[in-house]
């Protein structure tokens, strides 16, 4: 095993670093152009498995826009060593949740091209990944309702590359493939292993982070077995300002007692970072159990305490005045700040068995993945105190919350030869997916009354048990009907027990026009079962008109690629977007375009 890497990042600038860094500045400027040069080369050779069915195709061929994202990328971006972080510094279309408010800090969320996070879908080595429990509850934030892939329980250490497909793909994947496709593909070494260690702070001194990681390879040509540990931990972030209240609320006793603290008038902490402490592991393994078939298995196990500060309670806040004595009691006489702490534990397992026979390619797997929640409100009060007066716990257990997913998928592919000017790939294929969503109450301290001060617990009104299955089917053509020319069209139809079917097309194609310049073309449509449809513009990302949902999407993208272009660099590419929205300048062209199209597929 060797050690990769120690890295340090700290706020203080040494004077020796920087001095070595203008020396060397020239050389190393030129050796990171050639690198990048030879980096986007490689990539755009990459064979892809992201957006097609029809296996050997490189990035540079396919249809649809997948952007590769190697280890070594990920590495060199990995300033804050975890996954969410990573991505949303290389990946444009890519945004990262900020921070959140109560249980939203605490699982961030990632969307692309400025849709919900349940817009896109994340996958594991071509697999399903299932979703969090933590659903963002957050007012005014552009990630509400949020409850996707939580990706910082998948080490950065364990992926080999990620290949990002940047344009909706439902017809390919499900309607929960509108925004675009994470495929996170392992790490199948089977020798000698790496170990990371990573620590750094603000130059303010917060945000505290360590990490260390390692992963570890064995096999030979028939076997494999990959591992990887992590333990990561991040310390919170305070960005809230002076607290407004302790100044216009200090002139009375005991809010005056507010001036005698160390940090007035920062006395409120509720906008940061939670503090966060994980335990990561992974595993990718297969092995062949005939010349023609394999079997393989990937699960990973995730474990992390969390919490965040609520807003700050003044003095008096909480009192209690005795009826006979009148005597008034402020049980927190410099006043407080609650927090939101969690308990969460993340796992997934998918064992699957893949071959060929008479040059069908076929893949079967089956996939369960299930987040498990504990809630708690701490260093709070009851709200039963003002009431009654009498003592309660300062910490309560809240409930807990749980999702579940189990998802059986069947794929098979062949090439045909039927006199195009490439092979005609066929794919079929099916999947049956099975998701619960659980509430647990908390303890009788957590709602009686209200509850404890900033965060009522569950109550038994509150629990339950929930769950609803759903069956797609779809279909895959793809070929080359002339030279310079290939097309990826698809169909899928889902049915979901509790709302009903949608049905999807989606047509991608890619035509070279110039030397290093192609020209692709995408559009998706899906209905529901209500066969309402809503056609966007690629630009639009839930802009202007009503957002797309998992029921009602559409959509047209042009895309432009040419290497050396630097409106918007990519590893495959730079991306040049030459559309409009449809709502905005440009509709009556894209609509003569695309309307057509769209009355063919559909």
């Amino acid at each position: 095993m060797t050690v990769r890497s120690i890295r340090v990042q700290h706020g203080t600038t040494v004077a020796a670093a920087v001095a070595l860094a203008i020396a060397t500045s020239s050389a190393h400027a030129a050796q990171t152009a050639a690198s990048e040069a030879t980096m986007e080369s490689a990539e755009l050779q990459e064979v892809i498995v992201t957006g097609t069915r029809q296996g050997g195709l490189q990035a540079a061929e396919s249809p649809a826009p997948v952007q590769i994202l190697s280890a070594e990328a990920l590495q060199a971006a990995a300033g804050n060593p975890d996954l969410m972080s990573t991505l949303a510094q290389i990946v444009p279309s890519l945004q990262m949740q900020a921070f959140g408010f109560d249980m939203a800090g605490q699982t961030l969320m990632a969307r692309l091209r400025g849709m919900s996070p349940n817009h896109v879908l994340v996958l594991v080595n071509g697999k399903r990944r299932h979703t969090s429990a933590n659903i963002q509850v957050d007012a005014g934030s552009a990630f509400e309702g949020g409850a996707n892939t939580d990706l910082n329980f998948i080490p950065v250490d364990a992926i080999d590359h990620i290949e990002v497909l940047t344009e909706g793909a439902a017809a390919q994947y499900g309607t929960d493939a509108i925004a675009g496709v994470i495929n996170i593909i392992l790490k199948k070494k089977t020798e000698g292993g790496t170990l990371t260690a990573t620590t750094g702070r603000n130059f303010d001194d917060q945000g505290v982070t360590s990490d260390v990681s390692g992963n570890v390879g064995f096999g030979d040509d028939n076997w494999y077995f990959n591992a990887t540990g992590e333990f990561h931990n991040h310390g919170h972030t305070d960005h809230t300002g002076a607290d407004p209240r302790a100044v216009l609320q200090a002139g009375t006793f005991p809010n005056s007692n507010m001036l005698g603290l160390d940090n007035y008038p920062y006395l409120n902490h509720i906008e940061g970072d939670a503090e966060t402490h994980s335990k990561l592991a992974m595993i990718n393994a297969g092995v062949g159990i005939t010349p023609d078939i394999q079997a393989y298995v990937t699960a990973s196990y995730g474990y992390k305490d969390a919490s965040s500060f609520e807003n700050y309670r003044p003095p008096q806040r909480i009192s209690y005045t005795d009826p006979v004595t009148g005597v008034t009691t402020y049980p927190f006489p410099f006043g407080f700040n609650p927090r939101e702490g969690s308990h969460e534990t993340d796992y997934q397992g998918t064992f699957g068995v893949k071959g060929t026979v008479d040059n069908w390619n076929w893949d079967v797997a089956t996939s369960y993945g299930k987040d498990h929640v504990n809630e708690y409100t701490l260093d709070t009060i009851g709200n039963s105190f003002p009431i009654d007066g009498h003592p309660t716990a300062s910490n309560f257990y809240d409930g807990f919350v749980q999702a579940s997913q189990w998802t059986t998928t069947i794929d098979v592919n062949k090439d045909f030869d039927v006199g195009l000017a490439g092979p005609l790939n066929i794919a079929v294929g099916g999947e049956y997916r099975y998701e619960t969503y659980i509430i647990g109450p908390g303890v009788l301290g957590a709602y009686l009354d209200g509850g404890p001060q900033s965060f009522a617990g569950l109550a038994p009104t509150d629990a339950g048990s929930h769950d609803r299955k759903n069956m797609a089917g779809y279909i895959d053509l793809a070929g080359k009907p002339i030279e310079n020319l290939r097309v990826d069209l698809a169909g899928r139809f889902e049915h979901y027990d509790d709302f009903g079917n949608a049905e999807v097309v989606g047509h991608d194609s890619i035509s070279p026009i110039a030397q290093d310049v192609i020209f692709q073309l995408a559009t998706h449509a899906s209905t529901r079962k209500s066969k309402e449809r809503y056609l966007f513009g690629c630009c639009v990302g839930g802009g202007r008109g009503r957002p797309p949902d998992s029921r009602r999407d559409g959509g047209a993208t042009f895309l432009m690629f040419a290497r050396g272009f630097m409106f918007r660099r990519a590893l495959v590419g730079t991306r040049f977007r030459c559309c409009h929205s449809l709502f905005g300048s440009g509709e009556f062209l894209l609509h003569l375009l695309v309307q057509p199209l769209f009355q063919l597929l559909l």
